[in-house]
């Protein structure tokens, strides 16, 4: 979609935002008036923040937990948009969009524990929740943070409050509720790559006790990442151009088009025990693929295998490389010989049938295309004055294509494109209450039911294989809970947790001929290994205990301290790529139990808040991906799953904020991890001085913002934002290749706010030192080829705000 037609669907939103009375009304109250300026110079003290954690309210400060917890106006004044920008300040979080075959995912890891593969047969393994409901998959999970109120970020096993596959941590992000104050926002911003995004938000009264909120996201910006047309850049390399732009240019990767839209009611009778919340929403996610760039081609293995090409047995080497720090790549041609026609037309969401063409007349498309939806429901009763009963219902469902040249050359060297869909129930139960004075508990039930289906082709000249795959998946989990807090006495509280959880999983593979026939030794040879795993069906079953033991002490207003062991786990399953019949195997769940003590404090009149902890892990029954599988009948190729290998990991956490004087805020955090194996899988290739995937030793961040207040009433706010992530490996067996080199982010902001706190005009910057960095780097040996996600460039931005 061009800009310009975004613009004009922002503009629809808007206008049928601002059509309803409600947003009339709300423009013509007249605006509260900002409070006088004080002249006392003392600073002001640091706000509280409520969380639900532990299933009922209570200040930050008070959870016994590593939690980080974002407020939504803190979101908007970092300019922080999508959920990938929040692992950028909690300590030991690193989260993403996902590369490789991944679509539109969420790479979320916590503690150096998570899930980088959207796959359906795999579990993630840090939880994301919105306003209570899990989302099952990573898939579609790159989402925006419109009208939010506030962000949580649990780090640690979550197995008793959360459930499972939160054993690294949970993610939740709870929305602005609708309430008797109305208001809402306008926001258009415009920046650098032709960005032209729209929010809006409206809150509305039907009548007393029953409100409603709207809002919406329009999101455009152009691709960072240009596709080049080899022949036209190299008119002597032996490749023929396609017939393209005078500039050699075939399109982008990186841009992003998003439209979402959602609704929440709230019924909340002045007087009554009863409240209810419906919230539904749509997104329409249409993307580019995420920028992908060649960085190593020079494996002899796959030189030959282009003999039968049009492009003329070119081989597959380092001539594909573009300079090192450009943001630049290779489109890749139809193969077959037409050159010509550039990407074939492919109809969204309609993969199977529309690929089912000959073999070698195949290319993918840089897309990374999301539609969901969804629905829920809460209903909280108080059924006495210290008892009450929660339900939360939820149904989701996301289906798309996503389509990605992961050798990044015009030849074709690994070409995949798929079509995904994803439907989810949810149904969660809790019965909380507190006995005197003495304990509060929550008693409760969850129950999930997940249908997915994994379509689309996959085109591997260097083992030979062209195929179509057609894979049902059914999941379904049920697990029962308890929490406990004892307040032993004023100062001393008692905490208990556990879970039991059941687990269900069967994974059904379709295998397929390009052109839709059944793989026989007869037709297209070349598929033969294929032969069996059509039908192919295999079931993991499943159940655990997770437990919650924990000490809280109070030693006064400022300080409280924590210890506690806890457990969690990642589901097990089936290896959803396999090349062979005999590849079709499944994996244990991944367990962890963690030792953590911890403080916080709030200092100095709440002028500084500093807060700690100190953690080991056991981890075992490491799900890790092979690329070769000695043990398995068929070695090579592989891309199975496997439990490879037991960890100790160490770790230190420290968040701090600090308010010296009216109006500046410093915010800092530093995370470090020290990772060992103590014992690994001898047939999966991995060793004892390797690191797990996505595990950072250092990981910090630093900010400072100051208000000053201007002559006219209105403040004028600059502020620095900085990240620093440490270099990490992004595969399982570590090689130089697989190294994601180290880097520190520096975002700028200044924002003008009038007095009325009615109008706000912002500058940003992020990436200001336009740094070159990876967000991820991959070695594949099977097929020769080394590719990386590239970091967004420098990108400048105007963000204006109207709040009514």
């Amino acid at each position: 979609m061009s800009w310009s037609k975004s613009i004009r669907w922002s503009l629809t939103l808007t206008t049928a935002l601002c059509a309803l009375p409600g947003c009339a009304q709300a423009q013509a109250q007249t605006p509260a008036q900002a409070p006088a300026a004080s002249d006392d110079s003392q600073p002001e003290a640091i706000d509280e923040i409520i969380v639900t954690a532990q299933f009922r309210s209570q200040s930050l400060q008070n959870a016994p937990l590593a939690i980080s917890a974002i407020k939504g106006e803190t979101l908007a004044a970092r300019g922080q948009t999508t959920i990938t920008d929040v692992g950028r300040t909690a300590p030991n979080v690193n989260l993403q969009p996902a590369t490789g075959l991944n679509g539109s995912a969420v790479a979320a890891f916590i503690r150096g524990i998570g899930q980088s593969d959207s796959s359906f047969a795999l579990e993630p393994g840090v939880g994301i929740y919105i306003d209570d409901v899990y989302y099952g998959t990573t898939y579609g999970a790159v989402m925006d943070l419109t009208d939010l109120d506030r962000v949580e970020v649990l780090r640690g096993p979550q197995g008793t409050l959360a459930g499972k596959n939160s054993l690294g941590g949970a993610i939740k992000l709870f929305s602005a509720k609708p309430d008797e104050n109305g208001g809402g926002f306008v926001e258009g911003t415009y920046g650098r790559f032709n960005r032209v995004d729209l929010r809006a938000s409206a809150g509305f009264t039907i009548q007393d006790g029953i409100y409603l909120r709207l809002s919406g996201v329009s999101k455009h910006t152009d691709g960072y990442m240009t596709l080049l047309d080899y022949g036209c850049v190299n008119p002597t390399g032996g490749i023929p151009r396609t017939g393209g732009s005078n500039d050699c240019k075939l399109g982008t990767e990186g841009g992003i088009d998003v439209k979402a839209l959602r609704a929440a009611l709230r019924i909340a009778p002045a007087g009554s025990p009863l409240e209810i919340n419906v919230i539904a929403d749509f997104a329409d996610d249409r993307s580019e693929q995420v920028a992908t760039k060649l960085v190593f081609a020079d494996n002899p293995r796959t030189r030959s295998y282009v003999a039968g090409n049009a492009a003329g047995g070119i081989p597959f080497d380092s001539r594909f490389l573009t300079c090192r720090t450009c943001y630049t790549s290779y489109a890749n041609y139809q193969s077959g010989g037409n050159y010509t026609s550039g990407f074939p037309p492919v109809a969204p969401f309609t993969l199977f049938p529309n690929l089912q063409q000959a073999p070698g007349g195949f290319s993918t498309r840089p897309i990374s295309h999301v539609q969901s939806w969804g629905v829920s429901g809460t209903i909280d009763y108080q059924l006495g004055e210290n008892l009450s009963l929660k339900s939360i219902s939820s149904y989701r469902s996301a289906k798309g294509t996503s389509g990605i040249d992961l050798d990044g050359s015009p030849l074709a060297i690994l070409l995949q494109e798929f079509g995904y869909s994803h439907r989810q129930f949810t149904q969660e139960l809790r019965l909380s209450g507190r006995i005197g004075t003495l304990v509060d508990f929550t008693l409760g039930g969850f129950y999930y039911d997940a249908r997915d289906l994994l379509t689309g082709r996959a085109q591997i000249p260097d083992v030979a294989f062209d195929f179509l795959n057609n894979d049902p998946v059914k999941n379904v989990s049920k697990s029962a809970f308890a929490h406990v807090e004892v307040h032993a006495t004023d100062r001393l509280n008692l905490i208990g947790g556990l879970r039991y959880t059941r687990d269900d999983k069967t994974y059904t593979f379709g295998r397929r001929n390009a052109d839709g026939t059944a793989i026989t030794p007869a037709r297209f040879p070349t598929n033969i290994l294929l032969l069996g795993l059509d039908g192919a069906s295999s079931t993991f079953t499943g159940d655990r205990f997770d437990y919650r033991l924990g000490a809280q002490y109070r030693w006064n207003d400022a300080l409280m301290t924590y210890a506690q062991v806890s457990t969690g786990f990642k589901g097990g399953g089936i290896n959803p790529r396999p090349y062979f019949a005999s590849q079709v195997v499944s994996f244990a769940p991944e367990t962890l139990r963690t030792y953590e003590v911890g403080f916080k404090s709030d200092l100095f009149d709440r002028v500084l808040r500093l807060n700690g902890a100190l953690f080991y892990n056991e981890y075992n029954n490491m799900q890790l991906s092979l690329q070769v599988c000695p043990a398995l009948a068929n070695p090579f190729p592989c891309a199975a799953i496997a439990n490879a290998g037991n960890a100790h990991v160490k770790g230190v956490e420290l968040e701090g904020t600090l308010r010296p004087v009216d109006g500046l805020t410093i915010e800092g955090s530093v995370g470090y991890l020290d990772f060992g194996y103590t014992s690994v899988n001898a047939n999966t290739g991995i060793t004892r001085t390797m690191v797990a995937p996505f595990t950072s030793e250092w990981q910090a961040s630093a900010s400072i913002a100051y208000d000053a207040r201007l002559g006219g009433g209105g403040t004028l706010t600059p502020r620095l934002d900085w990240a620093y992530q440490s270099s990490f490996y992004y595969n399982a067996v570590n090689t130089p290749l697989d190294l994601v080199a180290g880097r520190g982010l520096l975002n700028a902001r200044l924002t003008y706010q009038d007095p009325q706190k009615q109008w706000s005009v912002a500058l940003g910057v992020t990436n200001l030192t336009n740094r070159f960095y990876y967000n991820g780097t991959s070695f594949n040996a099977t097929y020769g080829v080394a590719s990386g996600a590239v970091g967004r460039p420098r990108e400048w931005s105007v963000t204006v705000r109207r709040n009514f």
